[in-house]
């Protein structure tokens, strides 16, 4: 049976205040106060500015010792993709900086990256680079979907990033596949349809509860695997909906 390494993707949000943060508790304190409650979280701020590795050995610093941060890649390596020596250093030193705590490294590819041969090429490229790391990649194209994409995913030792959003046309489709036994990958985006592309703020199209039947759907799946760990994330981070989410997703797996 799988280790179950369930959290929310990000922590630090002002409007958890009163809905899972006290009201007057430190922003300083929030990562601490959260890893009481989780033991895993996923880093999204690298992907637009790699952070100190001061801040990095804060983050360590205030978190129980079986704690772990699964780490998105900068958006270099994934929207803008042309990337040096020097940029893999600086993403690596991040990742080191989080020790025997760092967990997996997310790569998230825009809608745009389609499924062709340059970009076949691209991701074997990824993985040559950070050959060291346990790597995810999540493809916000349904073409990704394929089996021959799962046969290059298994053979580089590749996790699929799955996902649950809306049930939109040219979307990923909500299945589970394994391409490594080392570890499972699921990512909750909520299924808020009317805002994923129609929003005034990015936050809307996030803004979703799901319920215990919807995660109740993935519940066979998820015990299914014989990866020896599955992180599984929350992303409906408005009103701490995730924090809520990811509880629930405790009850029915635990």
């Amino acid at each position: 049976m799988a280790e179950y390494l369930i959290g929310t993707s990000g922590f630090s949000y002002e409007d958890w205040r009163n809905y899972f943060y006290p009201e007057n508790l430190d922003k300083s304190d929030f990562l601490w106060y959260y890893s009481k409650h989780f033991k895993t979280t996923e880093i999204n701020s690298t992907y637009y500015i790699l952070i100190s590795l001061k801040s990095v050995e804060s983050m360590v610093r205030k978190t129980r010792e079986d704690f772990i941060f699964s780490v998105k890649a900068n958006q270099i390596f994934t929207h803008r993709r042309y990337y040096s020596d020097t940029d893999v250093k600086k993403m690596k030193d991040i990742l080191y900086a989080f020790d025997k705590k760092l967990g997996v490294l997310l790569f998230q590819f825009p809608h745009s990256f389609h499924k062709n041969k340059s970009n076949q090429d691209y991701i074997k490229k990824i993985r040559d680079d950070f050959f060291e790391f346990d790597i995810t990649f999540e493809f916000r194209s349904y073409e990704w979907f394929s089996e021959d994409v799962y046969k290059i995913l298994k053979d580089l030792d590749i996790a699929l990033a799955c996902v649950d959003e809306p049930r939109i046309k040219g979307l990923p489709p909500p299945i589970f596949v394994q391409t490594t036994k080392k570890f499972s990958y699921l990512r909750f985006h909520g299924r808020n349809s009317e805002k994923w592309y129609k929003h005034e703020r990015p936050e809307e199209r996030y803004d979703y509860l799901y319920s215990r039947e919807e995660l109740q759907e993935w519940a066979e799946d998820i015990k299914s695997t014989d990866a020896k760990k599955f992180f599984i994330y929350f992303n409906n981070h408005p009103r701490a909906q995730a924090v809520r989410n990811a509880k629930m997703m405790e009850e029915i797996l635990f």
